[in-house]
């Protein structure tokens, strides 16, 4: 659809530093009123180091054609801190994977993890904080997110979600908050990937039906920025969900609501002739919108020595690709431990993903499937030493253009925790 103009809105630098110092001041604000608030009163501060090697192998490291083979180590150092007063909590990590690639694709990169969570509550009030920078390659984070392989390179990925809650009754209680992501990619624009930023709000109330049941009601709206190709895309809606305990450490989640998906894509004008004949004269707008229903249910349940879980979803998510994706997922774990200091563990997840919300300038993107599955086991063989071993089969199709790639790959590795620091008053 035509427009007689196109609307340029501010993205980029400012926009993040607003952002930041906006998420900033509630972040401190929260840390405050806790600093605050352990005065005269008893606290407890902790932190944990950690020193991890890892050696690794994979077979197709990037799951594409040609020889991607590579052995490899990791180093990861790592700190993990806590601290808490009567009302107040805060707990946060700093973790470096410190890595070498050797073989068809030898490469040297530093993955970084700063998560930061803190709360504040009050009789009727509470503030929670969560957010925080990682700084990853994009076979890690984001397929786990999206399930879209998308090439490797690294991403910087900011967060911050601030939250209030306010408790209206013994029952019932309404809960608002903010999210904020935005995304960076290491060569972004020569390896064909976009720069993205995510704002938004959502609200509802909770109510307790019984001690064993809880329902919601909540309306969200967001909005998804990816200037790189003028993109810009909203979906909002509302959904329900209800988590019921089964009693016997069972317990059970399921939500579900709709989101109408909106977008508008900038496309600049071709000058001369060319952009005549291919219609292209002047810049335009083209617009798009769907309705796409989302879900989310999960199922946990806790035996003497065994944790089982199994839980399934669609998202919509915004990604590297250009556009927003929607991931169908289904996924499971089990945890069992053998004895005091022996664990055995297996995961594993299947999705499908596909575009979203498709204008005449958005990138074909053909339904992709994507397959894992890690079992692990792990040995604490001294008070501050263990050791794990894991093994991780892969798969990717996309059948509409008759690919499929797959990988093996193993890891073992070598851990010291380290005594844990304590303070308290």
């Amino acid at each position: 659809m035509d427009r007689p103009f196109v609307v340029h809105r501010p993205t980029g630098t400012r926009a993040r530093i607003w952002v930041w110092a906006l998420a900033g001041t509630w972040g401190l604000a929260v840390l405050t009123m806790g600093a605050g608030n352990g005065v005269g009163t008893a606290a407890e501060w902790s932190a944990a180091p950690s020193l991890s090697v890892k050696g690794v192998y994979n077979s197709n490291l990037l799951l594409s054609g040609g020889n991607n083979e590579v052995i490899g180590h990791w180093v990861t150092p790592d700190l993990k801190f806590k601290g808490a007063t009567e009302n107040f909590e805060v707990q946060g990590e700093t973790r470096a994977d410190f890595i070498h690639y050797y073989g068809s694709n030898e490469r040297e990169l530093t993955n970084l993890y700063f998560p930061l969570r803190a709360s504040y509550r009050l009789d009727r009030h509470s503030f929670e904080f969560d957010g925080g920078f990682t700084r990853d390659n994009t076979l890690v984070g984001e397929l786990q997110r999206t399930g879209l392989v998308l090439g490797f390179t690294q991403r910087s990925m900011w967060t911050a979600m601030p939250t209030w809650k306010i408790g209206i009754t013994e029952r019932l209680s309404w809960k608002s908050g903010y999210h904020f992501m935005d995304a960076q990619y290491q060569d972004g624009s020569r390896l064909g990937f976009a720069n993205y930023q995510v704002h938004g709000v959502n609200a509802g109330p909770t109510y307790h039906l019984t001690e064993l049941d809880e329902v919601s009601l909540t309306g969200e709206y967001n909005l998804v920025r990816i200037p790189s190709v003028g993109l810009e895309s909203t979906y909002y809606g509302a959904q329900g969900s209800w988590v019921h305990d089964f009693g016997n450490q069972l317990i059970g989640s399921i939500s579900g609501g709709s989101r109408l998906v909106s977008s508008a894509q900038d496309v600049p004008a071709i000058p001369g002739i060319l952009g005549i004949l291919l219609g292209r004269s002047r810049d335009r707008t083209l617009t798009s919108e769907e309705v796409v229903w989302v879900y989310r249910g999960s199922l946990r349940k806790q035996f003497e020595r065994t944790t089982v879980q199994i839980d399934g979803s669609r998202e919509i998510n915004p990604s590297g690709f250009g556009r927003l994706l929607q991931t169908d997922r289904v996924g499971g774990s089990l945890s069992h431990s053998i004895s005091e200091s022996i664990n055995l563990s297996v995961s594993g997840a299947l999705y499908f993903v596909s575009g979203l919300s498709t204008t005449e300038g958005s990138r074909t993107l053909p339904r992709t499937t994507f397959f894992s599955v890690s079992p692990t086991l792990s040995w604490q063989f001294a008070q501050w030493w263990s050791v794990a071993v894991s093994y991780t089969y892969a798969e990717r199709a996309v059948d509409d253009l008759d690919q499929r790639y797959n990988s093996n790959s193993t890891f073992i590795m070598l851990t010291y925790g380290g005594d844990k620091w304590s303070v308290s008053r």
